[in-house]
């Protein structure tokens, strides 16, 4: 069980040909990578293969070269991002069980880095986080539809998390009233 077992429900939808690399470890080597600073398929591939030996050992597995780039994207492009989300959402929630006295959950909305395109004319893409303080974990997101703004996300949010007795933190754009 790696990662406190986040991944370890997952369902492998691949064929028996291309399971050279198991789910759980190969996720948790790619988020590794992605918390080390790679930003790309490439640098995925550069952190596994410079840290190979160290991987096996921590994960309990024999690779003997790391994945590919495109055998990286091939992986993650299969995975159900919906099933994915659930099982972090789901870890994130017992991690944060609520401590004595009051839970603050911080409710921010960002633009994502990079959604955005001049030549497709398309805005950028906004999603609204929910942070547990005491925890220090993320408990869910979701995206800001494009048609809308912030303030209806975030009261989805909260809703879908089904935390009570919990105080919530916005910024002042929430503080509109309806007319």
């Amino acid at each position: 069980m790696i990662f406190g077992g986040v991944f370890s429900e997952l369902r492998d939808v691949r064929r028996a040909q291309g399971k050279r690399y198991a789910l759980e470890p190969l996720l948790c080597a790619i988020v590794m990578s992605m918390l080390a600073g790679a930003t790309s398929l490439r640098t995925i591939e550069v952190f596994i293969a410079e840290r190979l030996e160290q991987l096996n050992g921590l994960f309990g597995t024999n690779w003997r070269k790391a994945p590919s780039w495109v055998g990286i994207r091939k992986f993650l492009l299969q995975l159900d991002e919906n099933e994915l989300e659930c099982a972090v959402r789901h870890f994130a929630q017992q991690r944060a069980a609520a401590p004595p006295g009051r839970q603050f959950i911080a409710l921010d909305g960002k633009a994502l880095r990079g959604s955005a395109s001049r030549l497709d004319e398309m805005a950028a893409r906004h999603i609204v986080s929910a942070f547990d303080q005491h925890g220090l974990i993320v408990l869910g997101h979701v995206e800001v539809t494009e048609k809308s703004n912030e303030i209806p996300a975030a009261q989805a949010l909260i809703e879908s998390l089904g935390l009570q007795g919990r105080v919530f933190t916005m910024d002042a754009l929430h503080c509109q009233k309806k007319r």
